[in-house]
């Protein structure tokens, strides 16, 4: 929403700019030279802001001449800029009474109204304007959107949605402000921006343990620095973090984007995004996809839809691409900003002042739909968006609480300026499945961890669906796992054999996280490893399509290290009669030889055997220890 300021110049000045540009207005100024005297002396106190002898100065104009439709109209600005909503109507509706033909008290009657949330007659008040011939054309628009909104909000306030608040506590929330969170994906770590009393923005970050946030520390140099960070995404495994910064030197505009990332357990020197990226406008409020490769953001860059519009560029081949626009069914012709994107990869939460809403910035949802683009958003509804303004949302991985940051004091536990609050989701506003594999890859012999690189793979198309890299100091790692489809995972690093592992969501949707460990086995005679990624169907021993990218890996693992023979093993479990297993696990494996035969591998390299069920790596108790010992196996000759 957008309330009328008045400053000095503008008293001065608006009449007789506004008449040139649109329909004359009646002459406010009085001809009463000590009312005019008294109403120039207000004006300078209302520039100060003391507006108490503003207040004062204007009544006593008003007293010299009770016509003085000036006075009239920047007493009600100053009572609104008190938050004296209803000392400010009463002033405007005396207004219309005084001079009905003042067309500009029904523009601040409207947003007086819509500000006490009065919407019928806020409505009202925008259509009475709207009667004007060749009003300003930005309070034209204005008012035609905020009719939108009025006529959303009376029915929102008749179905109100579930919303308790709940303030994040002691560990995050101080009396200063603190605003703009990110979580990792696991919900264990919380990154958020903290300003103090000299207005310097900072990153904190807190660990939830035993049921509670611990107490948040100053994340410190080389991240924070004497100039101002804030509104930050991390990545799904706390790793990297991608953030806003402003008036720094290496910036193009006034804010500009900056990512760092963890080595061991050290954040390195933050980097400048590219230039493609950032621009001489602003740019602010990143938020990183879970598979890496997407990043929305705010920025006022022109080829967009109104001032700030929701942009995304996308890391390929080694680079990120030119921001693409999001497109009018998210970007207005006003602010659209504050942009999150759900672990699912397809929901977007985001706030605007554009769509019809309660007021101010609302929280909105949209939905990516199959051919990429973007359905109409909805309105999150009443108490969630008020008639302030709500922005800096964001959505735990498993889609059942939000986290917000407010300046209400009404709301419970409120411990300062701004808190982090969190409250369970609506259920029409839930985003979809996603869940994630957190593990440890180490030597399967030392222990000791490895830094490699995690891959999960969209089975069905076979392409890369997200990757994280196994922290070098610990061997940690966190990869998410979008919902509705099937991936393998794949874990390689060098003179290992690689490991393999698959996640059906599709077929098992379930929200609980796969916790796996990896350990890595050196490439020598004996060893084995399980590939669960080389699949068939029920009782056949045709290799399905999905198979393909487990059997790339497996050729490339041959073609790297030439000098090794391997035995491929096709195994059961102890489902129907091994007079059927060993022959079905024999053709099976066959299969496999056959592929990489067909690829160009040496035959003398490869053997191939049949186990049936007899050689079971699990107990064949539980539908898991069936799906185990149904696997096709490489041995190291």
């Amino acid at each position: 929403m957008m309330i009328r300021k008045l400053t000095t110049l503008i008293v001065l000045v608006f009449l007789v700019a506004i008449s040139a540009a649109a329909q004359p207005l009646p002459d406010g100024i009085s001809k009463n030279k000590k009312a005019k005297e008294l109403f120039e002396k207000a004006m300078g106190q209302y520039d100060l802001m003391e507006y108490g002898n503003a207040i004062d100065l204007l009544k006593a104009a008003i007293e010299k001449d009770p016509e003085f439709v000036s006075a009239h109209d920047l007493l009600g600005q100053v009572y609104m800029d008190k938050g004296d909503l209803v000392a400010a109507e009463k002033i405007y509706l005396k207004l219309v009474k005084i001079n009905p033909d003042y067309w500009l008290s029904y523009y601040s009657l409207a947003d007086v109204t819509f500000e006490q949330m009065k919407y019928d007659s806020a409505e009202n008040w925008y259509k009475k304007f709207l009667t004007y011939d060749k009003i300003p054309l930005k309070e034209k628009a204005e008012s035609e959107k905020q009719i939108k909104s009025c006529q959303f909000a009376i029915k929102a306030l008749k179905n109100p949605v579930p919303f308790i608040p709940v303030n994040l506590g002691t560990g995050i929330n101080s009396m200063l402000s603190e605003y703009f969170p990110t979580l990792t994906a696991d919900e264990q770590t919380m990154f958020f921006t903290c300003m103090d009393n000299r207005s310097q923005e900072d990153f904190l970050i807190s660990i939830y343990e035993n049921g509670k946030w611990t107490d948040a520390i100053n994340m410190g140099p080389p991240i924070n620095t004497p100039e101002n960070e804030g509104a930050s995404t991390t990545s799904a495994d706390g790793q990297y973090l991608f953030f806003t910064m402003c008036q720094n030197p290496k910036n193009l505009g006034s804010c500009d984007l900056w990512l760092t990332y963890v080595k061991g357990d050290r954040w390195q020197i933050p980097i400048h995004m590219p230039d493609n990226v950032n621009s001489k406008y602003k740019e602010t409020q990143p938020s990183l996809s879970a598979d890496g490769k997407t990043l929305y953001f705010a920025s006022n860059r022109p080829g967009g839809q109104g001032d700030m519009d929701i942009w995304k560029t996308t890391f390929e081949k080694n680079m990120w691409t030119n921001p693409v626009n999001l497109g009018p069914n998210i970007n207005t012709p006003f602010d659209d900003e504050c942009p999150f994107i759900h672990q699912d990869g397809v929901s977007l939460y985001f706030a605007s002042d554009g769509w019809p809403g309660m007021g101010g910035r609302d929280l909105f949802m949209s939905n990516q739909n199959d051919t990429g683009g973007w359905k109409v958003p909805m309105n999150l509804g009443y108490p969630v968006n008020t008639v302030g303004n709500e922005e800096g949302l964001i959505i735990n991985r498993s889609g059942t609480m939000g986290y917000f940051s407010s300046d209400k004091k009404t709301n419970p536990n409120h411990q300062g300026r701004v808190d982090i609050y969190s409250f369970t989701l609506p259920e029409n506003a839930k985003p979809g499945v996603a869940n994630y594999v957190k593990g440890k890859v180490y030597d399967a012999e030392t222990k000791l961890p490895i830094k490699t690189l995690v891959e999960l793979t969209d089975l069905n198309t076979s392409t890369l669906a997200g990757f994280c890299k196994s922290n070098e100091k610990s061997g940690n790692f966190l990869i998410v796992i979008p919902g509705n489809k099937n991936y393998g995972m794949n874990v390689a690093a060098e003179g290992y054999l690689f490991y393999s592992e698959n996640f059906s969501i599709k077929d098992n949707p379930s929200s609980d996280p796969y916790l796996i460990d990896v350990p890595l086995k050196k490439i020598k005679t004996g060893q084995t490893v399980p590939l669960y990624n080389i699949l068939f169907d029920v009782n056949k021993y045709v290799i399905k399509q999905e198979s393909t990218a487990e059997l790339e890996r497996l050729y490339n693992l041959l073609t790297t290290n030439s000098k090794i023979r391997v035995e491929i093993g096709g195994h059961t479990d102890n489902s129907g009669a091994e007079t059927i297993n060993q022959p079905l696990s024999q053709n099976r494996a066959k299969a496999v030889y056959d592929w990489l035969i067909t690829k160009g591998i040496a035959a003398n390299r490869l053997t191939y055997k049949g186990y049936g069920s007899s050689v079971p790596i699990m107990p064949n108790t539980s539908d898991e220890g069936k799906r185990k010992n149904r696997r096709t196996e490489i041995k190291v000759l």
